[in-house]
């Protein structure tokens, strides 16, 4: 357990999911910040997009029984003769359809005859839509939900009646409504009803294709869509839920004067025909009281709004085509977890530049630019933004509390490790995995490279001793570099000699294939270096690289308190030292142990070399040479290898007439040297048949 905490991805994991349940235990506390958080979002939401392209359905019009109406007509309610004299002028001028606010459930005993003229011009009219409340009747077993009706006279003219009731969040504003309902009468028989504004745009369709529309199209349909045409699906809100989110346009400036962006008129203006009635041309018509002392308001997104504004709204939401979606709410979760992870496994950083930038990148992505992206671009609501923008800031505090407690208890060994390595990789790998400092040894699989430059005692000859260093220093740097950016740690140089490893301090899976990688850059970089040594009258240099894996003692040879030299011994790299030199009886310059191919094969180009013993052991091992990187391989250097193969099998076959013309051939044709090993080999094994297989093992006995 005690070394399980000393794991980078332990240690985020376990306290990601300690601090996850916190968010998650405490996310219904905020419920209301989260809705003011929604709010300003679809408001500079709605605003841009009021930018980008007209907002306003120009189908949608309010009549508003206003105060102007009231000081002309009296108070209200007002006589039904004024609801017939609109209904017959804007049907004059061809409204497509009216919707009315008002229930009319009470009886006018004293206009009895304004009653029946009113039910007459509905009668007629046919495009009129009346609406009902909902009510709550109590009775000893249940709760159940009627609908309250207008009169009986306007029953009986065959109106079109719909229901509406508000559906309000727990800060008690109207988001969203829902398309249809099963409602019960007074005599408590349940019936199917459409919403009013659903009834309204049915109505509307119905007579803009005459075509009827008011029957259902949701059986046998997708059930996360209301269907007001078979063509028109309108979505849910969220999947296997029946509501349906309302878009609100954002309220005009008050220097404007307007009241709305809907195209709004007073009930009086129309009937007595004081503006243009070709102005309700095939419109939806929305009649509504607005009067301020009346009180018919509600709060919306935009604050406190007139009741008729919700329902053009949502007639503007559904016309548009404009909806919003809550964002998957399992998904939110694992952002707000995926963010506490990522925030504290940076943090676990020893590197406090890694820890400012990664946090910084995690609040821009997460907190800035992802919410940003999707309430803008996808029309997406969080449920959870707020925790979305806790989580990190609890994060980093309560892991830099646990930091500097964990910390403290290791400061005594940072302080030795410090003062007693000077290698940086080392120093990171400790503060990185907290790692047991010890002065000792221990066994690890490593990663071996050795390198040094052809002839280079003949070289250093033709070089005065400033001239040796400035070389040196110079080759040094370039090769050195390659390495340590492949995050090897550079054993010691002997002169043109290198020695580094790969997984002494980690346990990265990959490290041989940054060996690999880090040869070729080498070699590539090596060119370079050749073109403009050559301008300076250098001779050219070449440099031999061998790599091999292999378990390894890691241990520290010192005197105590005076110095210090970590490095790797045994028999792998023993083997591995000896191997180097093998590239120049193959005029190699990259040559690989069998280990290094397994592990690299997929990644790396290699051509099979031979199989060799070398001095003082007895295990036989095979060699590769290491060309190129996977698919790189140049058509020159893949027809040598396939050639080159094809003559190896005959060798081993031991036919060595024929395998010597072949590898002469490819030696001829291609200058490859390997080939020419092989054909020489092939020569001596005709005057000297092998008796098995084994003796086909070439034996080293120098170095």
């Amino acid at each position: 357990m005690k070394r399980l905490f000393k794991n980078r991805s332990f240690l985020s994991t376990f306290f990601a999911f300690i601090l996850f349940f916190f968010v998650y235990l405490l996310s219904p506390l905020f419920y209301w910040i989260n809705e003011g958080i929604n709010t300003i979002f679809l408001t500079v939401k709605n605003y841009w997009n009021r930018v980008k392209s007209q907002m306003v359905n120009e189908a949608i019009s309010i009549v508003m029984i206003d105060e102007k109406t009231l000081e002309k007509l009296g108070s209200f309610p007002i006589s039904r003769e004024y609801y017939k004299t609109l209904i017959e002028s804007l049907n004059k001028w061809w409204a497509a359809v009216i919707g009315f606010d008002i229930i009319f459930a009470d009886k006018n005993k004293d206009h009895i005859q304004s009653d029946r003229n009113f039910a007459k011009a509905i009668k007629n009219a046919w495009n009129v839509i009346l609406w009902g409340s909902i009510i709550t009747k109590e009775i000893w077993w249940k709760a159940n939900r009627i609908i309250e009706k207008p009169i009986d006279i306007l029953d009986e003219s065959k109106f079109s009646f719909w229901y509406f009731t508000p559906i309000l969040s727990k800060t008690w504003v109207v988001l969203s409504f829902i398309p249809t309902a099963n409602l019960s009468d007074k005599d408590w028989a349940i019936s199917k009803y459409n919403h009013f504004a659903i009834s309204l745009l049915k109505a509307y369709y119905s007579r803009l294709y005459n075509k009827d529309f008011m029957e259902d199209y949701n059986k046998q349909k997708d059930p996360n869509y209301f269907y007001l045409r078979p063509d028109y699906p309108i979505p849910f809100s969220k999947t296997w839920w029946n509501e349906v989110l309302i878009n609100y346009i954002p309220l005009p400036s008050n220097s404007s004067g307007k009241i709305s962006n809907f195209e709004t008129y007073s009930f009086v203006d129309v009937i007595e025909w004081k503006i243009d009635l070709k102005l309700f041309d095939w419109k939806i018509v929305l009649v509504w009281v607005t009067a301020k002392w009346i009180k018919d308001t509600f709060y919306t997104r935009n604050g406190i709004e007139y009741w008729v504004f919700v329902h053009a709204n949502i007639l503007n939401t559904i016309m548009k085509k404009d909806f919003s979606f809550y964002f998957n709410e399992n998904l939110e979760w694992f952002l707000i977890f995926l963010l506490i992870i990522t925030s504290i496994y940076f943090s676990l950083s020893p590197s406090g530049f890694i820890i400012v930038i990664a946090n910084l990148a995690i609040s821009g992505i997460f907190l800035v630019i992802y919410p940003i992206v999707i309430l803008t671009f996808f029309s997406y609501i969080f449920s959870h933004l707020f925790e979305l923008f806790l989580a990190l800031p609890i994060s980093i505090a309560i892991w830099n509390a646990v930091k500097y407690v964990y910390e403290s208890n290791n400061k005594v060994k940072l302080s030795k490790a410090l003062s007693e390595y000077v290698s940086k990789a080392i120093v990171k790998e400790i503060l990185s995995n907290s790692w047991d400092l010890k002065l000792d040894w221990d066994t690890r699989k490593l990663a071996i490279f050795f390198s040094d430059i052809e002839g280079f005692t003949s070289i250093s000859e033709k070089f005065s001793p400033h001239e040796l260093v400035s070389f040196l220093r110079n080759y040094l740097s370039y090769m050195s570099n390659i390495i340590l950016d492949n995050n090897w740690f550079i054993n010691k140089y002997e002169w043109d000699a290198i020695m580094a490893l790969w997984w002494a301090f980690s346990d990265n899976e990959k490290d041989s294939y940054y060996a690999c990688l880090s040869a070729l850059k080498q070699q590539e970089t090596l060119k370079e270096l050749n073109l403009n040594w050559q301008k300076v009258w250098l001779p050219k240099i070449k440099v031999r690289i061998w790599l091999h894996t292999w378990q390894a003692i890691v241990w520290n040879i010192w005197a105590v308190w005076r110095k210090i030299e970590y490095t790797a011994l045994w028999d792998s790299v023993n083997l591995a030292s000896r191997l180097e030199w093998v590239n120049k009886f193959y005029w190699t310059f990259i040559c690989v142990s069998e280990d290094i191919f397994e592990e690299n094969k997929d990644f790396f180009e290699f051509r099979y070399l031979d199989k060799i013993r070398v001095k003082w052991k007895d295990n036989a091992i095979k060699i590769y040479e290491l060309l190129s990187e996977k698919w790189n391989l140049t058509l020159k250097k893949e027809k040598i290898r396939t050639e080159f193969e094809k003559a190896i099998l005959v060798y081993n076959s031991r036919d060595f007439i024929s395998a010597k013309d072949l590898f002469e051939n490819i030696y001829k044709k291609y200058n490859d040297s390997p080939s020419k090993t092989y054909f020489e080999r092939c020569e001596y094994f005709m005057n000297n048949k092998p008796k098995s297989n084994d003796e086909l093992i070439w034996n080293y006995e120098t170095k």
